[in-house]
């Protein structure tokens, strides 16, 4: 056996030793509460209109309409989300911009030739939500412990077929399914990653070949998207606001969920945080509430 055969063995050991700490860490705090607890701040979620300035040639300059198509209201979520994942490559630290929204995004991508990150896509895909007239919010998957080091982005679009939040992955090209085909959000897929549920993460915007050389790597290495999910599902974060060009507001608030028994303390407390207020809650029923337009 090579010496670099016995690398990749004690690399893939690794991988699978940290992948059930991080389901351990899940399993040992499982679940949100729905506490009807009063609370000494507003929790309310603000979406911006289509009819925004900004939005609406955001939509006509990229001719969102031809991009989004004809279909069912999935099939146009999951277009939209697979346009932004063809955008560009992934890069794990670009150099990000003053501007953070989908024009000065989308410029890097198309113009500059330069790939971007998961926070870059994500941003892109909400206002691109935004502009359809879906509601629609990015939100930062964070773990248990390092999360200044290490976090994910996904962009949560708010399903009216379906009657809730489902999850568009657009630096992966990825959505989740259950088994019987159900497209879920990022509460559910929670849920299964604790429950050991079997669930199903499709791929878009690949040929049948590169998906199933995926799948064959997945196989042999146990590695999979759900391994990587897994480290980053622990806190979820969400603005308050969302709309175009959120990130440059100076004076932005966010929410974050944090699991039942876990650092109580936190709980109706708020933090500073790179320009931005963060209020820690509890009540997942709250965080996921079906969207108004106000």
């Amino acid at each position: 056996m090579t010496k670099f055969s016995i690398a990749k063995i004690r690399e893939l050991r690794e991988y699978l030793s940290e992948g059930r700490e991080w389901l351990n860490l899940l399993r040992k705090y499982p679940s949100f509460t729905s506490t009807d607890k009063e609370l000494p701040i507003p929790v309310d979620f603000y979406y911006s209109s289509p009819a925004d300035e900004n939005l609406q040639t955001l939509r006509k300059t990229y001719d969102l309409d031809k991009i989004t198509g004809q279909g069912s209201e999935l099939d146009k979520i999951i277009n939209l989300m697979t346009w932004v994942y063809l955008l560009a490559l992934h890069a794990n630290e670009p150099a990000i911009p003053t501007d953070r929204n989908a024009f000065s995004f989308i410029h890097m991508a198309k113009i500059e030739n330069k790939a971007i990150n998961c926070y870059m896509k994500t941003v892109i895909l909400n206002e691109v939500y935004l502009s359809m007239g879906f509601f629609s919010r990015y939100t930062h998957l964070l773990p248990y412990y390092k999360e200044e080091e290490s976090s994910h982005f996904v962009t949560s679009v708010f399903s009216h077929t379906l009657g809730k939040w489902i999850l568009m992955d657009p630096d992966f090209g990825v959505y989740v399914k259950d088994t019987k085909g159900n497209i879920l959000g990022v509460s559910e897929i929670r849920k299964g990653l604790v429950a050991g549920t079997p669930m199903r993460a499709v791929h878009t915007g690949r040929s049948y070949l590169k998906r199933k050389k995926i799948q064959i790597e997945q196989f042999m290495t146990k590695i999979d998207y759900f391994w990587f999910l897994s480290a980053f599902f622990f806190k979820i974060r969400c603005p308050k606001i969302s709309k175009f060009n959120q990130d440059s507001d100076t004076n932005r608030v966010q929410y974050e969920l944090i699991p039942k028994n876990y650092n109580d303390e936190l709980l109706f407390t708020s933090k500073l945080e790179r320009g931005k207020q963060i209020f820690f809650i509890n009540n997942e029923s709250m965080f996921w509430e079906k969207p108004l337009r106000r």
